[in-house]
């Protein structure tokens, strides 16, 4: 009767030792069964972002004004942040500390001559491409405004025509004129500007 028992011992035995060639008692040891240490994925670090390129003063631009009439100077300013301020080439974070609607400034600020072309009361009156502003006694699209010392210009009428106005620079010219205020006598404004894009958020490479 003992040949029950002894049958079920052989027909446990394979099954008991096929667990145990698949399992070990060294904790050291990979599934794989080798001391070798499982491969880790590897890390992969974000690139760190570029910074916008730092360009020389040389590279900014310049703004060229000539005056003729009651007044006879000319002169030439550097491109750069005081040069310009254009909403269009900024990113959300810094317009925010910009007031009023989108638009440029251009300003040619020298010791002789100090000149400006800034947004009007009108909204969309400066888009961001080439436009002819013409002004009639000092009205237009957007505002105007030129000093010569303790002299302003006033009545202005003629033209500043945006010729070129993309994320790398803006540029155009100058023909206006108008009473010179208190000295008194007419003053013809001309001259070209050329003004790179200075480091914005937006500026084309």
């Amino acid at each position: 009767m003992r040949t029950p028992a002894v049958l079920a011992l052989l027909l446990l035995a394979p099954a008991s030792c096929k667990k145990y060639d698949k399992e070990t008692d060294d904790p050291g040891l990979t599934p794989s069964g080798t001391d070798e240490p499982a491969a880790k994925a590897p890390t992969v670090k974000p690139m760190p972002a570029q910074k916008k390129k730092q360009l020389t003063p040389e590279e900014l631009g310049t703004c060229t004004l000539k005056a003729t009439g009651a007044v006879t100077k000319e002169q030439t300013t550097p491109g750069g942040r005081a040069a310009t301020n254009v909403s269009y080439w900024m990113k959300e974070d810094e317009r925010k500390n910009m007031m009023g609607t989108d638009g440029f400034a251009v300003n040619c600020q020298g010791s002789e001559i100090k000149f400006s072309l800034i947004p009007s009361s009108k909204k969309d009156g400066m888009p961001f491409k080439p436009k002819k502003y013409t002004f009639t006694k000092g009205t237009g699209d957007a505002s105007v405004m030129a000093f010569f010392g303790k002299n302003t210009l006033d009545n202005i009428n003629g033209t500043v025509d945006v010729t070129a106005f993309d994320a790398h620079h803006i540029a155009g010219t100058v023909d206006l004129k108008g009473k010179l205020v208190p000295a008194g006598g007419e003053v013809k404004l001309t001259g070209n500007f050329d003004l790179i894009c200075p480091g914005f958020g937006g500026c084309a490479e």
